[in-house]
């Protein structure tokens, strides 16, 4: 795998979760957000991870939850970090590793503190970052171990590998086309163009 650490966001199924652990991903997320499309129930996910093996799984939260919600579902010990959505405002600590968004934009009023993993996020494609925030993105990348969570086209991840210092890249999960079954055609390009980027 990629000496780039690989993240992926909002797992639902074991279709995915199979395949990405197959690939070496890193981090398998769970979105924790009840009411929400990718929701996962705790059952779910306890019945998905007990079929895969490898990745760290991170239970996502939007960050309207109380913590003493959060703390209740992580001391279930189903996932072995936290990735908390950009609004997140907690006062308290947590025992296991956090990721926290940030919006890209907005990088240099940030606040870094008790985040393990800054996610640099953009509803932004790469191509239409401007070159102030690209170089705000790069010292950031530079001095910390942030992960990049933004749209961009397979054609243009190589120079997105080739121009920033990334640490780690956020890749969404997503519905199966049926159960059981669903085309993995880009994300096996995806990774192909992360092996190749191996150094």
């Amino acid at each position: 795998m990629s000496h780039i650490k690989v993240k992926i966001n909002k797992v639902n199924n074991l279709t995915d979760a199979r395949y990405f652990a197959a690939m070496g991903v890193d981090y398998l997320g769970f979105c924790c957000n009840t009411g929400t499309e990718m929701y996962c129930s705790p059952s779910k996910i306890k019945d998905i991870t007990s079929w895969v093996q490898g990745p760290t799984f991170v239970l996502e939260f939007d960050g309207w939850q109380s913590e003493e919600e959060i703390k209740a579902i992580i001391a279930t010990e189903l996932g072995q970090a936290v990735h908390f959505g950009a609004f997140a405002t907690y006062g308290d600590t947590f025992e296991i590793p956090v990721f926290k968004d940030f919006i890209l934009e907005n990088l240099l009023e940030a606040d870094f503190s008790e985040v393990d993993y800054p996610v640099f996020r953009s509803d932004k494609n790469y191509l239409d970052l401007t070159d102030k925030e690209l170089k705000v993105l790069k010292e950031e990348l530079t001095a910390k171990k942030a992960f990049l969570d933004i749209h961009f086209d397979i054609d243009t991840l190589p120079k997105i590998l080739d121009t920033l210092p990334i640490y780690g890249l956020v890749i969404r999960g997503g519905e199966e086309e049926k159960i059981g079954f669903k085309s993995f055609e880009e994300l096996d390009n995806i990774f192909e163009i992360l092996e190749s980027n191996l150094s």
